[in-house]
């Protein structure tokens, strides 16, 4: 498929659109856009058990019985946090910058020209694929791909698009969070270097965990001290580390508790949130698109490991195989610096129209 100039400004004009309707709480103005702009596919509302200012929140869904191949990415974002101008998409040489690019509206851009352009050169032919753009992925619940499950009836195989830097994803990385208290006495602060401050004593048992379980954790979030002049009594951390392929999370939780018994002060360490190592992929949908890779851009694709939750987890409740496939750089995402480049854009367009176009050829 020849990608001209002229695709590529009407997809960049498609993100502008989408970083423009701020999606990092309320849903329900990005997807009446999307269900409008594709309003050649029959998408339906499913509503979800979560209301954002008195609305009901709803997933977009296309689910016809004879087509068990998923594309599924998420329309939520984060907020803005720290970005300047989040909602106003701005270039800067080949990068599109603005919240959400990367993770998932510059992906869904491309998507929604790579539907415009199979529709335009097979009029007569369905979309060959289901769709499911799902809503609050970003947060712990993600109830937009659980709902999602109770109609996925038909589904064997999903493309999750999230950013992967364009490798195809078959496995997604396991984490386990939790929170750790140290406990300690409180004393004048002018006497400070006779007790033992919590905060010191929390990051001597993180370099702990870090030496006895041979990874680094990652700090989510971290409290402590007061206004008074007195050494605080707690240090409360948030914070998570990966699970490996073939690790068992019972081994993990034995030997973190183990640690606590080996520091004077009391700590108490819980689990928050665990997620397994996941084998996500089938051959089928790994061939598939590594085939419509190949036939867009001239070169085999790389695979790897997603090391983020995505919805494909919930996806795998019910036994969907599936990859997690996008182009754009997962790091800058959720941070000021997220983008995509048109370049990426592209290749995004080149691959699914190429995809689509093999669904419609006779499977083996």
């Amino acid at each position: 498929m020849n990608i001209t100039d002229k695709i590529i400004e009407k997809a960049i004009k498609e993100l502008k659109t989408l970083v423009s309707i701020p999606s990092y709480e309320d849903c329900t103005e990005i997807q009446e856009y999307l269900k409008d702009r594709l309003s050649y596919i029959p998408l339906k509302k499913q509503f979800i058990p979560k209301k954002v200012n008195g609305k009901r929140q709803y997933n977009l869904v296309y689910l016809p019985k004879d087509k068990p191949i998923l594309i599924n990415t998420h329309t939520d974002t984060v907020p803005p946090i720290d970005m300047e101008n989040p909602f106003t998409l701005r270039k800067q040489g080949n990068r599109l910058i603005g919240r959400g690019t990367a993770d998932t509206k510059g992906l869904i851009a491309s998507l929604i020209v790579a539907l415009d352009l199979f529709k335009e050169n097979y009029p007569d032919k369905e979309i060959p694929v289901s769709l499911a753009f799902t809503v609050d992925e970003e947060n712990h619940t993600a109830l937009g791909s659980l709902k999602l499950l109770e109609i996925a009836d038909n589904i064997t195989h999903a493309i999750v698009l999230e950013p992967t830097y364009g490798k195809i994803c078959t496995k997604q990385m396991g984490t386990y969070e939790f929170e750790i208290n140290v406990i300690t006495p409180s004393c004048h602060a002018s006497e400070f270097e006779k007790f033992d401050n919590p905060v010191k004593e929390a990051f001597k048992f993180i370099n702990d965990i870090e030496k006895n379980l041979n990874r680094a954790v990652n700090i989510i979030n971290f409290q402590s001290g007061w206004e008074y002049y007195a050494i605080p009594k707690i240090a409360k951390v948030l914070a998570e580390i990966k699970v490996f392929e073939n690790e068992d999370i019972n081994n993990i939780e034995y030997k973190l508790k183990n640690l606590t018994f080996n520091h004077k002060h009391e700590i108490e360490i819980a689990p928050v949130d665990v997620e397994s190592f996941l084998n996500l992929a089938d051959e089928k949908i790994t061939n598939l698109l590594s085939l419509a890779y190949e036939k867009a851009i001239n070169q085999k694709p790389n695979f790897g490991i997603m090391p983020s939750w995505t919805d494909a987890s919930n996806l795998y409740k019910k036994n969907i195989k599936s990859v997690i496939f996008g182009f754009s750089s997962l790091k800058d995402a959720h941070t000021e610096r997220e983008y995509i480049t048109t370049e990426e854009i592209e290749k995004m367009i080149k691959i699914l129209y190429s995809f689509f176009s093999i669904l419609i050829q006779p499977q083996p």
